[in-house]
């Protein structure tokens, strides 16, 4: 006989593994203890060889993968810690699991389409809508028909406040709009269309079913775009017509309003850009110290201090714009994904933030052995058209190798004069979709797009080609103000353009470079800084971390040195946000 421990250990709760536990120990078949510690989930049971035999392979087949899973393992123990209490997890949101996905996702079995269909596992059938259990096949066919017809569908969701629609065209209505979302069809060509590593397979697979950004193969005949965000169906109403579409050939398709989470790879973590939870779901975290407010909302997020925790919970979107934003938020975001990142410290200190955001101001914020607090680099606000960037270039002492670059590619010079970038612009995407421009993306076209995203994208997917270990050294040299450091930017697209007047034709590595050097010039301000205050760990936030190349080049660089801090507990830009706000000591309004 021998005692035998399955643990499942996670960076955050995955309530479908508690749920799991649940089901072993009611199971009459299986005499097992089960547990939680922390995020931590574990079965034990004891057995001849060949018993556990069979509960580690029923085991292995029903936990699914997790994002949030760190690593399986399998002990021998001398003695159970674990008891016949049942675990208390969040409410389950799936809508499918391995058991039944293959009774209606498949169009061989007896119950394809069977929205409905009672699955003794993930109970899904209790979740699913009346709209949506009043949804038979052939409803499923009618709306593919109106699909054919129209190009476009708007899927029965039961819900008011959600409104999915697939298409077979992207939509460019909205010239803001951010990157394409795909769902995927048939998941067994998926190579065939785009470069994913294994990581982003899995992640896919996942039970979160998360968007993943990739770029499509080299010269794909559709896939025009420099990146795409691909989910796999997260709903039972979306496997089904991906099953029926997969039929007809088609292995992809557009999708807009999805509601699957946005993750990104962080220092080896997945992380959610911005966290999405079930509305008035309510989250908790323990905080060793607390906090200087009571209550904050920022977005769809209300936060509360609770004693010795702190509750989030997410307000409908429809009451959203009556919750507003406090005001100075956006101005402290870096202090607050700070704060955010350090709740189980009672006294954090020695410590730096590296908040880079596409919305907010991105900072390098430090905290000293005193817990004072300085900004030490923001990034600067760039002209948002053509002209005001020629002319500052020009101003500069650019100007010579800037008339070089008129000369010999007057279109990308047209081009650039006719550029307009939307939103916010202090921020590396508008520095790279700046950027973009100088290297020809464009194509010789002076109707430049405003999407910001795309041509930004453009830097990124042409770094991601890069296949050699050598890359130019791209300068980004500090400007020293009253109050913080800043970035000279006329003289970093001045070095771009330098390199690209030598090299015209490898673009994919100078794109490289230009993130690696951006990652080397950081950990050389923060090793810079470590000298003044002796730094001990960097928190990594924002949203501009979806750029995962950017990400994996300063984790590198930064993790030699530091101890890298990507807050796996919260999200990149938001709940963090809001979280830390309760910290900031300036009044909020």
């Amino acid at each position: 006989m021998k005692n035998i421990r399955f643990e499942f250990d996670c960076q955050r709760e995955v309530p479908f593994y508690g749920h799991l536990c649940n089901q072993y120990l009611l199971n009459e078949q299986y005499d097992v203890n089960i547990g939680q510690n922390g995020h931590r989930y574990f079965i034990e049971a004891q057995g001849e060889q060949a018993d556990l035999e069979c509960l580690a392979d029923a085991i292995a087949e029903d936990f699914l993968i997790s994002s949030w899973l760190i690593k399986p393992l399998i002990t021998l123990i001398d003695s159970p810690i674990g008891s016949k209490k049942l675990i208390q997890h969040s409410p389950l949101a799936q809508e499918y699991c391995q058991q039944c996905q293959p009774h209606f996702g498949d169009n061989q079995a007896k119950h394809f389409g069977q929205l409905d269909y009672v699955c003794p596992c993930c109970q899904a059938d209790k979740r699913i809508s009346q709209q949506l259990k009043n949804t038979g096949l052939d409803d499923v066919k009618i709306l593919l028909d109106k699909l054919e017809q129209q190009g476009h569908v708007t899927l029965p969701c039961g819900t008011k406040d959600a409104a999915i629609s697939i298409s077979y065209k992207p939509n460019r209505s909205n010239p803001k709009s951010n990157r394409q979302n795909l769902v995927i069809c048939n998941p067994n060509n998926l190579n065939a269309h785009f470069v994913v590593t294994e990581q982003q397979v899995l992640a896919l697979s996942s039970i979160e079913k998360p968007l993943i950004s990739c770029r499509p193969i080299d010269n794909h005949p559709r896939l025009t775009d420099p990146l795409y965000s691909l989910c796999f169906a997260n709903s039972r109403l979306l496997m089904v017509i991906c099953e029926l579409l997969r039929q007809r050939g088609i292995d992809w398709i557009y999708i807009e309003g999805a509601n699957n989470p946005h993750f990104t790879r962080v220092d080896s973590h997945w992380l959610p850009l911005c966290e999405i939870t079930q509305d008035n779901n309510i989250l908790s975290y323990l905080s060793s110290k607390q906090p200087l407010h009571d209550d904050a909302h920022y977005g769809r997020f209300q936060v509360q201090w609770k004693k010795d925790h702190i509750e989030v919970c997410t307000a409908k979107s429809n009451i959203q714009q009556d919750l507003g934003t406090d005001a100075n938020l956006d101005l402290e975001a870096a202090t607050c994904a700070l704060h955010a990142a350090t709740l189980s410290l009672k006294k954090p200190k020695n410590c730096a933030v590296l908040y880079l955001s596409d919305s907010n101001k991105s900072r390098i914020v430090t905290m000293d052995a005193k817990q004072q607090l300085e900004l030490f680099f923001e990034f600067p606000t760039l002209p948002d058209n053509g002209y005001e960037i020629v002319h500052q270039i020009d101003a500069s002492p650019q100007k010579q190798l800037f008339d070089k670059f008129k000369q010999r590619y007057p279109d990308d010079y047209l081009a650039l004069l006719a550029l307009k970038l939307d939103g916010s612009t202090n921020n590396i995407q508008s520095l790279w979709a700046i950027a973009a421009v100088l290297l020809g993306a464009t194509n010789g076209s002076h109707s430049v797009p405003a999407n910001k995203v795309l041509l930004s994208d453009f830097v990124i997917a042409n770094a991601l080609r890069h296949r050699g270990s050598n890359a130019p050294r791209i300068d980004y040299p500090l400007t020293r103000g009253e109050a913080h450091r800043s970035l000279n930017w006329c003289k970093t697209l001045g070095s771009i353009l330098s390199f690209r007047l030598a090299e015209d034709g490898n673009i994919e590595k100078l794109a490289f470079g230009m993130h690696d050097s951006l990652a080397d010039f950081i950990c050389n301000w923060v090793e810079h800084l470590d000298q003044n205050i002796s730094i001990k760990s960097v928190v990594l936030a924002g949203s501009s971390f979806d750029n995962e190349l950017l990400g994996k080049r300063i984790a590198l660089r930064l993790g030699k040195n530091f101890d890298l801090n990507p807050n796996a507990q919260m999200d990149l830009e938001g709940l963090n946000i809001a979280v830390g706000s309760l910290f900031l000591k300036q009044r909020r309004h």
